[in-house]
C-alpha cells in the first residue's frame, strides 16, 4: 500500500535499501501515477518506471542512478531509455545543476544524464504519428481483408457481417478525421 492508503503500482519497482524513506515514498507515488497511466496506453511498466524516477528527481539521473533506484534489469533500463528518448519523453541534460558535478563529469568517463521533457505536445505528436497513424494505416488494409473474407452464410448472416463492417469502416473514417483536428488542437 502506498501512502494515503492507495495501493501502489510501484510496489517492487523501487529499491529502498539505504535510501531516505520520504524520498522513496515520493518516488513510489510518482511511479504509481505513471505506471497506471502507461497501463492505459499499453506502455511497459519498466518504461513508465524509468520516466517516473526521472520525473521524481530534481537532478538529472545517469544510467547508474536509475539502476540504483529501480529494481529492474539493466537491459530493461537500457531499452527503456532508448524508447523514452525516441519518443521525446526524456532528454539528455546538457549541464548538470551543480558546477561541482559538471567538473567531476568532465574529468570522468562521459555519462549521459537524463531529465524528463515536460512538453505534452511532443509526447502527443509522437503518439499521433507513431501509434495512431500507423494503426489507422494498417486498419484500412485489415478492413479490406475482412470485407473480402466475409463468409457466405445462410439466413442473411453474410449481410449482417457486411453491415457490421460498414460500421467499423465508419468508425475508422471518423478516427482518421480526428487526426488533423488533434494536430490543430495541439498546435503540432
Amino acid at each position: 500500500m502506498g501512502e494515503g492508503g492507495l495501493e501502489s503500482s510501484a510496489d517492487g519497482l523501487i529499491r529502498t535499501a539505504g535510501r531516505a524513506p520520504r524520498v522513496v515514498a515520493f518516488e513510489a507515488e510518482v511511479l504509481s501515477f505513471f505506471v497506471d497511466a502507461a497501463d492505459i496506453l499499453g506502455v511497459p511498466k519498466s518504461v513508465a518506471a524509468i520516466y517516473g524516477i526521472c520525473f521524481a528527481s530534481a537532478e538529472p539521473l545517469s544510467f547508474a542512478d536509475i539502476d540504483a533506484r529501480l529494481d529492474i534489469s539493466q537491459g530493461s533500463i537500457s531499452q527503456g531509455l532508448r524508447v523514452l528518448r525516441d519518443v521525446g519523453a526524456l532528454k539528455i541534460a546538457s549541464e548538470l545543476p551543480h558546477p561541482a558535478l559538471n567538473s567531476q563529469v568532465r574529468d570522468a568517463k562521459r555519462r549521459d544524464y537524463y531529465t524528463p521533457d515536460l512538453e505534452l505536445r511532443k509526447l502527443a505528436a509522437h503518439f499521433i504519428e507513431q501509434r495512431l497513424e500507423k494503426q489507422l494505416g494498417t486498419g484500412k488494409q485489415r478492413l479490406e481483408a475482412m470485407q473480402a473474407a466475409v463468409p457466405a452464410g445462410e439466413n442473411g448472416s453474410a449481410e449482417e457481417l457486411k453491415a457490421r463492417l460498414t460500421y467499423l469502416q465508419s468508425w475508422h473514417d471518423q478516427a482518421r478525421a480526428l487526426v488533423p483536428l488533434a494536430r490543430t488542437f495541439l498546435k503540432l
